[in-house]
């Protein structure tokens, strides 16, 4: 606990102070020095510094095309996406919002404001969201940094921010890494946040439930073997152990489903060695089809006797979403 707290200290601090100490109204002392730029200003992308883009694409943990996976959850078929190894920690996000008639916050047509990327401490592809929301003095200005936001917070543009409920699992790709979202479907594009004054692409996962102290909280995926054979994974043996004519298939299985109250991205290897008979995706030769397709088939909550021999949980933690909709993210 200790060490992941002084991992995120220095920019949960900074986003807290601003929460904490800053006036919402404007200072009777100068603001920042032109942190803020004018309404349609344009801002340049990190990945033109090829020194930035190499930093990001040596520690996105991800290839030029993200494989779309294929496994079970609760139950159910589901696909996902393997971004790698993750902390168990988030980072700060700030978004600019309105507040609408029912005191409901909107998000405004503004991308969202980080302060690391991948190779930089601190970093998180999970963000601990703080929203501003901005006041009559704002007038489409761009607030592309954490030090632009203390600056508009300084000028009374935004009220200082407030931690929201929920999380988002919004991971930072090199240039050009699209992701595959279904068969004869386009490449999914990313978007980009604003870091440091530049944009820098990521793709958005969407919210999930954040623990207390910025703890993402972590869910099992449960690799299977055979007793005595290989992962039931045609992505770890590069082998199409279906006959489909792909090699993304698997039998993982995730306790929850995307939205689901439980469901974290964040997902710790289990592997688990069942019984030799059991029936997988191997055997009916259908990714959609195994004896085991949900958590409880395992553990309920001990090991299902007759099916898992032997189990060991790892030390193995990825960012592992999962497909919300058919044809997109």
């Amino acid at each position: 606990m200790m060490s992941r707290l002084l991992r995120l200290a220095p920019l949960l601090l900074a986003a807290l102070a601003l929460a904490a100490c800053l006036d919402p109204q404007v200072s009777d002392e100068p603001g920042l020095p032109g942190l803020i730029l004018p309404p349609g200003s344009e801002v340049p992308s990190a990945h033109d510094d090829p020194v930035i883009d190499r930093q990001i694409d040596q520690n996105d943990g991800d290839d030029d095309v993200i494989a779309r996976v294929q496994g079970f959850a609760a139950g159910e078929g589901t696909s996902y996406w393997d971004f790698g190894p993750a902390p168990d920690f988030a980072a700060p996000l700030f978004i600019l919002v309105r507040e609408g008639p029912g005191g409901e916050l909107v998000p405004i047509d503004h991308p969202t404001i980080i302060d690391a990327i991948p190779g930089d401490t601190g970093y998180s592809p999970f963000w601990a969201v703080f929203a501003l929301v901005v006041t009559d003095l704002y007038q489409d200005e761009l607030v592309t940094s954490f030090a632009a936001v203390q600056e508009a917070v300084q000028l009374g543009l935004v009220e200082p921010p407030v931690l929201q409920d929920q999380a988002v699992n919004c991971p930072v790709v090199a240039r050009g890494v699209t992701l595959e979202v279904g068969e004869g479907e386009p490449l999914a594009p990313p978007s980009c946040f604003y870091w440091r004054g530049m944009t820098v692409d990521y793709y958005d996962f969407g919210p999930f439930a954040l623990e207390p102290r910025a703890d993402v909280p972590t869910r099992p995926r449960y690799v299977l073997r055979r007793v005595g054979g290989e992962p039931l994974s045609e992505v770890l043996l590069s082998l199409d152990i279906t006959g489909d004519g792909d090699r993304n298939d698997t039998n993982d299985v995730f306790p929850d489903r995307a939205g689901e109250p439980a469901y974290s991205p964040l997902c710790q290897t289990v592997d688990v060695a069942v019984d030799a008979a059991i029936d997988s995706i191997d055997t009916f030769a259908d990714e959609t089809m195994s004896a085991i397709r949900a958590a409880t088939d395992l553990f309920d909550p001990d090991a299902v006797e007759g099916i898992v021999a032997g189990y060991q949980v790892t030390e193995d933690l990825r960012n592992c979403p999962q497909q919300r909709q058919p044809g997109g993210l």
